[in-house]
């Protein structure tokens, strides 16, 4: 009888890692901590819609929560929204990210300078990519 104890523990052990395992694996997004459900999408557009320049962080955070993805700069910093489906798989540096996520520039004071592809560009043109 004492041998069969020892055997019925390392099966609730088993069961256990497998219970875990599969709860792991049960979150879309493929695997990439950085990016949303595509069901949230929707949501973060309509969020971003309320977004003004000169809001501050904080209110960027209350109207649309946690980015996917933040760079930092010497002068400032973005915040990057998914706001079209794909990519759920690969790196964030492939080319068509561009098309997926839209960025939100603060400036050194933490407000927002402006949104959108074209103002990321050029605020990187005119200021500079020195990150930190």
């Amino acid at each position: 009888m004492s041998e069969r104890y020892p055997q019925f523990s390392l099966r609730i052990l088993c069961l256990a890692a497998l219970i875990f395992s599969l709860l792991g694996c049960t979150r879309g997004g493929g695997g990439n901590p950085f990016s949303k459900d595509d069901g949230e999408i929707k949501e973060n557009i309509e969020n971003l819609m309320g977004l003004a320049v000169g809001m501050t962080k904080g209110q960027v955070f209350e109207l649309s929560g946690i980015a996917n993805y933040v760079e930092g700069y010497d002068w400032g910093s973005v915040w990057f929204y998914k706001i079209r489906k794909g990519g759920t798989v690969g790196t964030l540096a492939e080319k068509d990210i561009e098309q997926r996520y839209m960025p939100v520039v603060f400036d050194n004071t933490d407000r927002v300078m402006g949104y959108g592809r074209k103002f990321y560009d050029q605020t990187l043109t005119d200021l500079g990519t020195g990150q930190f």
